[in-house]
């Protein structure tokens, strides 16, 4: 019996010792060369380029990952127009605007769904989109995404126009907090990265994230910030792609499960112990690592309702393209 058991123990390594050479080949494999993507050193988007240098995911997949650090959304959407960059991340709109403008920049990977929360003081009675009724709402905007979805909702679900019935005070997310903290505004919508460090102090939290109003709305979840490169380099170089897209599903693997990944870069965003909990805890809830098959579908409706309620000049565009992202390198 015991020489049975030896037998298939040996017979059981050799078959997982074949295997394992066969799995690493079946992993999507770049051409080698450099893949440039542009991205923040801090915030959400600095976490894909530091993952992946961190473990060595480029040298995995098969391509050498260059960092170019930009100061704005346009200077990115320059480089990878020009060519001076690959892949950088952009939202759904970004990517409509582009194509519309017969820009091939297409969406090739999700990043994350909408993020932004409405940050109220502690003692706030403010709980929801017909809370804000009265209030002194702080946005970034009219024309911004988050505060239209705001908009849609409390005029399709609770029948109150927030730009009538609610004091507005547009202004920079930094300028925001300042007039929340010295008590002049209500409750503001606020960007993911600043909003743990207000949550932090115990003096605010958040009432409610602007995930929470689409799905108000009867929107399915879907990105908001998608991975995005030119269908022109996608046809020239389709395996640097898979193998980009396949080291970003790694990287969501890990910024799920690991940590102290989170420790560390929340250490250069120099982010507090509990900040960076909130940080970690609102990001794990709003990424995403595929693309769904109806989720070029959910975004046209969701351009649908923003135009229903902001109108076209809002958006800067009175149709979205047919598609805006694949998902043939998944």
């Amino acid at each position: 019996m015991f020489k049975c058991l030896r037998s298939l123990a040996a017979t059981l390594c050799l078959a997982l010792g074949s295997a394992a050479p066969a799995l690493a080949q079946d992993l999507p494999k770049g051409d080698g060369g450099t893949i440039r993507m542009m991205a923040s050193p801090y915030g959400s988007q600095s976490f894909i380029p530091f993952v992946i240098d961190k473990f060595k995911l480029d040298e995995k997949y098969g391509f050498e990952l260059e960092r170019i650090v930009f100061s704005d959304s346009k200077a990115a959407a320059a480089a990878v127009q020009t060519g001076s960059a690959e892949m950088a991340i952009f939202d759904w709109n970004a990517i409509s605007l582009m194509r519309n403008a017969g820009v091939d920049v297409i969406g090739v990977a999700p990043f994350i769904t909408y993020v932004s929360t409405i940050v109220v003081p502690t003692d706030s009675p403010v709980q929801g989109v017909a809370d804000l009724k009265g209030k002194k709402f702080g946005i970034f905007s009219r024309q911004s995404t988050d505060w239209i979805l705001v908009d849609a909702a409390a005029r399709n679900k609770h029948g109150i126009d927030l730009s009538k019935e609610a004091e507005l005070q547009e202004a920079a997310p930094p300028l925001l907090r300042g007039s929340l903290e010295q008590g002049r505004i209500d409750a503001t919508i606020m960007f993911s990265s600043i909003a743990p460090d207000m949550l932090a102090s115990g003096k605010f939290r958040n009432a409610f994230a602007i995930r929470d109003v689409t799905e108000e709305l009867g929107l399915p979840l879907a990105p908001y910030l998608m991975i995005g490169t030119t269908e022109r380099y996608a046809k020239e170089k389709p395996e640097n792609v898979k193998a980009f897209v396949a080291a970003y599903k790694e990287v969501f693997d890990i910024l799920m499960k690991d940590d102290s990944v989170w420790e560390e870069q929340g250490a250069n965003m120099k982010l507090s112990g509990p900040a960076l909990t909130f940080y970690r805890d609102q990001m794990r809830r709003d990424l995403l690592q595929s693309f769904k098959p109806e989720d070029n579908e959910t975004l046209h409706k969701t351009f649908d309702v923003l135009v229903a309620t902001a109108g076209t000049a809002a958006l800067g565009m009175e149709k979205m393209p047919e598609t805006i992202l694949t998902l043939d390198y998944q």
